[in-house]
C-alpha cells in the first residue's frame, strides 16, 4: 500500500492529480456553521457553501476514473427552529452544473447517537451519504461483498412459500417462484454505523471524524486491491486507515497540519496512548501542559468539568481565559503552533 498525505488546500492539490487517476473518493467536507475545525479553516455559512464547494466536485469528476466513485457524507442543521435547505440546493445544482451523475442516496444511521432536540423535535441519529458516479455503465460494485444474513421474519416467510406465480424476493419481483431455502440478502439503503465515540483513536479530539466502519465498507464494495482512494477533507486519515486495512493506495489532502500528522500515526500504527492537556492563552500561544484536566485544574483554579467540556469543543473551545486542547505529549519546549 502506498501512502500520499499533503498539507494544504484541497481546492488546490486535487488540481495536481491526472485525468482519470483516482478509484475512489470518499469525504466528509466541513458541515457549514459547525464547530472551529483548526486555524486557517474557515467554517462556511449555508448561505455561501455550494458556491465554495462546487468547483471540487467538478475536480472530482476529471480525476475519477470511469468505473469509479464518489461517496461524499454531509448533513443539514436547523436554524432558528427550522431546516437549513443548502444541502439540497448543493444536490439540484450538482446535477445541473457538472457532469458528474447522483447515482444513489443512503442514510447513515448513528447508532450510538448522541441525544439532542427537544420537546418539540426528535432526535436526529442520521446523516446523508451521497453516491456519485462518472459512468454508472462502468461502476465498480461488489454486491457480493456486502450481502447480509436475512431477518429471521424473512426466512420463516420464505419457508412457507410454495410454488407461486409471482413473489417478491430480496426486494425484487420474481415470476414462476420455486421454493428454495432463504440465503443472504442485499442490504437496504440505511446504513447502521458506530459514531467515531466508539473508537479510541481521536483522542485529539477532532470534532467531526466518521467511524472507520464508514470507509471500510465502502471502499470494499466500489474498489479492488491496488486502488486508489482519495479523501480530501482527511481530517485524522480515516479514510487512510481503511484504505491500509484493505490493501488500497491511499491520498489523504489536509489543511490542518496537527490532523495531518496524527493521522498520519494512525495509518503507521504509532498512536501514543497517552494524551495530555494544553493550555493556550486566547492568541493560541503554548502556556503548559498538563497530565490531566485535574492537574490543570489545581493549577489553574478552573473546574476541571468546564476543562473538560472545552477541550471536548461541544461548543467552544476556550474557559477562563484560556484556549484547552487535548493532544499528545510535546516532547521538547518547541511551542506548538499547529492549531
Amino acid at each position: 500500500m502506498k501512502t500520499q498525505i499533503e498539507i494544504g488546500d484541497c481546492f488546490e492539490l486535487i488540481k495536481n492529480l491526472e485525468d482519470n487517476s483516482v478509484d475512489l473518493v470518499i469525504t466528509s467536507p466541513p458541515y457549514a456553521d459547525i464547530i472551529q475545525y483548526g486555524k486557517n479553516i474557515d467554517v462556511k455559512k449555508p448561505t455561501e457553501y455550494v458556491d465554495w464547494i462546487l468547483p471540487l466536485f467538478k475536480e472530482i469528476y476529471r480525476v475519477l476514473k470511469p468505473s469509479g466513485s464518489f461517496i461524499l457524507n454531509i448533513n443539514d442543521n436547523c436554524n432558528k427552529g427550522v431546516r437549513n435547505t443548502y444541502i439540497y440546493e448543493l444536490i439540484y445544482r450538482v446535477g445541473k452544473e457538472t457532469k458528474i451523475k447522483l447515482y444513489d442516496t443512503y442514510i447513515w444511521h448513528k447508532k450510538n447517537g448522541i441525544p439532542n432536540g427537544g420537546n418539540k423535535r426528535f432526535r436526529n441519529n442520521t446523516e446523508f451519504i451521497f453516491h456519485f458516479v462518472k459512468d454508472q455503465k462502468q461502476l465498480k460494485f461488489y454486491m457480493d461483498r456486502v450481502l447480509q444474513e436475512p431477518a429471521d421474519t424473512y426466512k420463516k416467510r420464505m419457508e412457507k412459500l410454495t410454488n407461486v406465480d409471482r413473489v417478491v424476493v430480496d426486494g425484487m419481483r420474481i415470476k414462476n417462484y420455486k421454493k428454495v431455502d432463504a440465503g443472504l440478502v442485499r442490504p437496504d439503503n440505511v446504513f447502521r454505523f458506530n459514531t467515531a465515540g466508539t473508537e479510541k483513536e481521536n483522542k485529539i479530539k477532532h470534532p467531526a471524524p466518521f467511524n472507520t466502519e464508514l470507509p471500510t465498507y465502502f471502499i470494499n464494495l466500489l474498489t479492488d486491491e491496488g486502488d486508489i482512494v482519495l479523501d480530501p477533507f482527511a481530517g485524522i486519515m480515516t479514510s487512510g486507515v481503511s484504505s491500509k486495512k484493505l490493501n488500497r493506495d491511499f491520498i489523504g489532502f489536509e489543511l490542518n497540519r496537527f490532523y495531518a500528522e496524527y493521522g498520519e500515526k494512525r495509518i503507521n500504527g504509532d498512536i501514543d496512548d497517552e494524551m495530555w492537556v494544553s493550555q493556550y492563552d486566547l492568541e493560541g500561544n503554548f502556556i503548559k501542559q498538563y497530565k490531566n484536566r485535574y492537574e490543570a485544574s489545581k493549577a489553574t483554579g478552573i473546574s476541571d468539568i468546564d476543562i473538560m467540556r472545552t477541550y471536548n469543543r461541544t461548543k467552544f473551545n476556550s474557559f477562563g481565559g484560556f484556549i484547552w486542547k487535548l493532544e499528545i505529549p510535546i516532547k521538547s519546549n518547541i511551542t506548538n503552533t499547529y492549531l
